[in-house]
């Protein structure tokens, strides 16, 4: 189930987005430009298969899959008190209850597509709860299940996040990788207590990765003192500076109204508000950019036509000014020649451009990885492993987790600067272009890292001390009473051996404990940086393989796009010369009847450019 499917619900806009494009599709049907068609037939599919991601994240079993359930009336995702989800489950609308397992591919071959699995729709808990698939032994890379639901039939897709270990986990690193992907995050945290420092942590991360946060308050049927957990939460938001809406919810309470239809009843479950703030403040606003780039894409189209019919108008109009326009039309189509060329300045302007920033990306991963395992040394150094490890160690999956995600967004930053560069080439043409790069999120790269921060941190036992302490003890002592005994012994006063040796044997059992526990020290200390290092070297070798093989699919993207790009340019002169010459030789009652038709067209074309105006007037002025 790749996408939606028949997506029941559409809003004005998106209804006005799809008749635009519908009558750029007959435009370009009419005039025989099936290049420009399959442009407008990818911006209606986006139009038509829209998906605006909304993460569900929190703690272990602080019901993220009961508040989706509840949310849509649907039992999707498992609910139990021993289940913990081990896999992300994403639910999307479809017209027919359906589901699917996409598993991981194989390591052979990791560029081809994930396989695939059709299940019926109540087999879900197989595969996506630690119980019964512990380990993720079967690779599932995510499980999607598709039901007929309003609230999802805009394009809402909710993804119930892994709970295995909570947010300091290992699991943890996946979510936080997917975090800039989204489109906003339900950050869920139940009623018993005020946000933990594990949870304060990730939204503090959350907030610089993801514009759009909503934090749901769980279970305030249960507990009685919710009203004031709220306002400590809202305390904490305001002292992180997030600027989120923290929602009480029950689901226990909606499920109960929903089964008895009582309106007042569901209103005091939240779950309207919630609702509402899904519907106006989540898919509008992602609505609305996806309108914005169909509409760049029809601007374009409509504006090669309209070039075209323009360019020929004037040559129809004043017979004097006919040369000059073949001639400057010449001129274009030697351009849009070369453009489209192995040697075009663009394909060299690409390949050094990918060139430079594969190096700059390494540089950048490297240069973040050595300062977290500077801190990680700082931090082994400044205390004892065993006691502070299990702080430590998810820490340091959390750091590292950052680290990869900052480190693809710099690559997709960099990566749109290429394109905006190998765009000028065209630019001169009057080519407003805008390639929107399509980089994977790293959640799932991070997902395949199977080594882990482990270190054993043995600490010496209280019978191991007190051995220790006694061979010390003794062997301070041993050396005394030998040495003294037979010194002092022929003078008659060797008794008093004894309570020397027992001194320096204290003071020498004392120093071999301090020793051995120094030493013990160190090693533990020495243990944790292998440990933190082991697993930042496997992440650079990952994320240096994975990053390489991302630019190597955006470098085909932009080496696609621009193609085609240049393909259609070098049609739309072609033809357009082809059509001035002929007016140029054309006599006066041919030339006045083809003006006739050229202004009609015109003026149609000129019509569909002011609806796809309309749907993002920011366009009009280059904004």
């Amino acid at each position: 189930m790749a996408g939606q499917t028949n997506v029941k619900e559409r809003t004005p806009a998106v209804q006005a987005a799809l008749a635009a494009a519908n009558l750029a599709a007959q435009a370009t049907t009419a005039y025989e430009r099936p290049d420009l068609a399959g442009r407008v037939q990818a911006a209606t599919q986006r139009l038509l298969d829209p998906s605006f991601n909304v993460l569900v994240v929190g703690e272990f079993k602080q019901g993220k899959s009961s508040l989706i359930n509840s949310l849509l009336n649907a039992p999707v995702c498992p609910v139990d008190d021993d289940i913990a989800t081990s896999a992300p489950t994403m639910v999307r609308y479809a017209d027919e209850p359906t589901a699917s397992v996409v598993f991981e591919s194989p390591e052979s071959d990791e560029d081809s597509e994930p396989p695939r699995q059709e299940i019926p729709i109540d087999q879900l808990l197989r595969y996506v709860t630690d119980s019964t698939n512990p380990a993720n032994e079967q690779r599932v890379k995510l499980v999607e299940a598709g039901i007929p639901r309003r609230l999802l039939s805009s394009g809402l897709v909710l993804v119930d996040t892994p709970g295995v270990g909570g947010l300091g986990s290992a699991h943890a690193t996946t979510t936080i990788a997917a975090l800039p992907m989204a489109d906003a995050v339900v950050f869920v945290s139940d009623a018993s207590q005020e946000f933990s420092m594990p949870e304060i942590e990730f939204l503090n991360t959350a907030k610089s990765m993801c514009p759009n946060i909503v934090c749901v308050l769980t279970k305030i049927d249960f507990y009685p003192e919710w009203r004031r957990i709220l306002e400590l939460d809202r305390s904490h938001l305001s002292r992180l500076a997030i600027d989120s809406a923290i929602i009480p919810v029950s689901s226990t309470v909606r499920m109960y109204a929903l089964q008895n239809e009582d309106r007042e009843l569901n209103a005091e479950s939240g779950f309207p508000d919630l609702v509402k703030y899904l519907e106006n403040d989540i898919v509008a606003d992602a609505e609305g950019l996806t309108i914005k780039h169909v509409a760049s894409d029809l601007l374009s189209v409509t504006t090669q036509l309209e070039s075209q019919f323009d360019t020929e108008r004037v040559a129809l109009d004043d017979p004097e000014k006919a040369a000059q326009v073949v001639n400057q039309l010449t001129d274009a189509k030697e351009r849009a020649d070369r453009l489209r060329g192995m040697a075009a300045k663009w394909q060299q302007t690409l390949n050094d451009g990918i060139q430079d920033l594969i190096a700059d990306v390494d540089h950048d991963f490297r240069a973040r990885i050595r300062i977290t395992s500077q801190q990680a040394d700082e931090a082994i150094e400044e205390s004892d492993p065993a006691e502070t490890w299990a702080e430590f160690e998810p820490w340091l999956y959390r750091r590292t987790a950052e680290d990869v995600v900052h480190n693809y967004q710099f690559l997709q930053a960099r990566a749109g600067q290429v394109g905006e560069s190998v765009a000028v080439h065209f630019a001169d043409e009057g080519q407003a272009l805008a390639m929107r790069l399509e980089v994977e999120d790293p959640s799932q790269l991070l997902a395949t890292i199977s080594t882990e921060a482990k270190a054993d941190m043995k600490v010496t036992g209280k019978g191991e001390r007190a051995q220790l302490a006694f061979r010390g003890t003794y062997g301070g002592m041993l050396p005394v009473m030998v040495m003294g005994g037979m010194a002092l012994t022929p003078l008659g006063i060797g008794m008093i051996v004894m309570p020397a040796a027992a001194i320096f044997g204290l003071f020498s059992g004392r120093k071999a404990l301090k020793d051995e526990k120094e030493r013990q020290l160190m090693m533990r200390r020495n243990q944790a940086k292998n440990a933190h290092r082991k697993y930042t070297d496997e992440v650079c070798f990952i994320v240096n393989r994975d990053s390489k093989a991302t630019l190597r699919r955006v470098q085909r993207q932009l080496r696609d796009y621009y193609t085609d790009r240049a393909e259609e340019l070098h049609r739309s002169t072609s033809e357009t010369l082809v059509k001035a010459q002929e007016a140029a030789k054309s006599d006066e009652m041919t030339r006045q009847r083809r003006l006739r038709d050229v202004q009609a067209e015109l003026e149609r074309i000129t019509s569909l450019k002011t609806k796809v105006l309309a749907l993002a007037p920011a366009l009009g002025t280059g904004s």
